[in-house]
């Protein structure tokens, strides 16, 4: 929420921060900016004051449609300048610390966002030169803290890209129901269904709802559903009794918020293993998202579901550092403007993430057996409240679609 990094600023000793935008909308800017629809300009956040945009003329009626105060970039003396200055990094020097002086800002300032990683440490060394204190984090992106709980309006963003994503998992749903088995093949209409008539499918979906597919959906069967992050070969002919992961991550293509959903599904008889293995990541996934509270520490969750994992024999990344098979990967994550965000559910000294209120976080355990090829993993999206994690998503979790 934008109040907690007036409070993280605070405590850092931060006075204003800077949020660069170089020709390529980023979550960061998009945040802050309230999704200025511009391709190169600056935020500013002074303490305790809203952000303001410093932009250039041709996009100056977009960054004014945010509501926010608006400059232009030649108020602060862009083109002389840039005229005159023996390089780049010491011309952005000199025209921050202008518009920094102008409304009425000073030291320490900090630089947080997706920046041209050749050009701002210069930046940084000539503002410190000429008597800027910078603030230098260390690796942590104070937006990003920022981010990670939300307001009831991004709150109900993340839940209309989520409507409209179990539509497309609906559309999948609709075809596999539709489809018959006759012998080793799995035919739609007569004719053979394929992995890629399905992304295909998918793809469309998510266009024709308004949304974006900013990576390629994971949908996969059999051997690579059990490596989890294998988007499939769409190649493939679907295979009866095998399982197919449906791991679909789409963002709204206005206001860039993400929503993530994972199911399982098989065509055809289910082998009973696959039937077990599922039932255990059902129970893992249940059990983690009925013992969500606010101001726990996310990592505990992890420990929660890899203890039942281990109890019943399965590996997991706990137990058996860097293992391929049985419980793989952490417990969930974070979903906002980008799809994986803070908080963090690693097993790791340093994570000290807490779940709180305002959170929209996933729940998402997996096993995977790509030598069986086994490969299972459900995953809903949830809202943190006082009483517990609330499912964004619809059911049905079972392997029948």
């Amino acid at each position: 929420m934008l109040e907690d990094l007036d409070i993280l600023m605070r405590h850092r000793g931060i006075s204003t921060v800077i949020v660069p935008m170089h020709e390529a909308m980023h979550p960061s800017f998009r945040w802050i900016s309230r999704g200025a629809k511009v391709t190169r300009g600056y935020a500013i956040k002074p303490l305790d004051r809203p952000p303001l945009l410093v932009t250039y003329p041709m996009e100056r009626d977009e960054a004014a449609a945010t509501g926010l105060e608006v400059h232009l970039a030649g108020e602060y003396g862009f083109d002389s300048i840039f005229e005159n200055a023996p390089d780049h990094a010491s011309a952005y020097a000199a025209f921050f610390a202008n518009a920094l002086r102008s409304i009425g800002c000073d030291g320490p300032v900090a630089f947080f966002g997706n920046a041209p990683i050749h050009l701002y440490p210069g930046i940084v060394e000539a503002m410190e030169r000429d008597g800027w204190k910078i603030h230098r984090s260390n690796g942590e992106d104070l937006i990003q803290v920022a981010r990670k709980r939300k307001d009831d309006h991004e709150v109900e963003a993340i839940r209309a890209v989520g409507q409209r994503t179990e539509q497309v998992v609906d559309a999948v749903r609709a075809v596999l129901r539709e489809a018959r088995v006759s012998g080793s093949e799995v035919l739609h209409h007569d004719k053979q269904l394929t992995l890629g008539f399905l992304k295909d499918l998918v793809s469309r979906e998510i266009v024709r709802l308004g949304m974006i597919e900013d990576h390629e959906t994971i949908l996969s069967q059999g051997r690579d559903a059990g490596v989890p992050h294998s988007r499939g070969d769409a190649t493939a002919p679907v295979r009866p009794s095998v399982p197919i992961v449906l791991d679909i991550f789409p963002a709204d293509r206005s206001t860039g918020y993400f929503f993530d959903l994972t199911r399982t599904f098989c065509v055809g008889e289910i082998p009973q293993r696959l039937q077990t293995i599922h039932a255990h990541v059902f129970e893992a996934f249940t059990r983690a998202r009925m013992a969500v509270r606010p101001d726990t520490l996310a990592s505990s969750y992890q420990s929660l579901v890899c203890d039942y994992f281990e109890e019943l024999g399965y590996a997991t990344n706990r137990s058996h550092p860097g293992t391929l098979s049985g419980y793989v990967h952490g417990l969930g994550h974070g979903v906002g403007l980008d799809v994986h965000e803070r908080p963090s559910f690693h097993l790791s000294p340093s994570n000290r993430d807490l779940i709180e209120t305002g959170d929209i976080i996933t729940i998402e355990p997996g096993l995977y057996f790509p030598d069986l090829e086994i490969g299972v993993r459900i995953e809903d999206t949830f809202v943190v409240k006082q009483d517990g994690a609330h499912t964004l998503c619809r059911g049905d979790y079972g392997l029948m679609p």
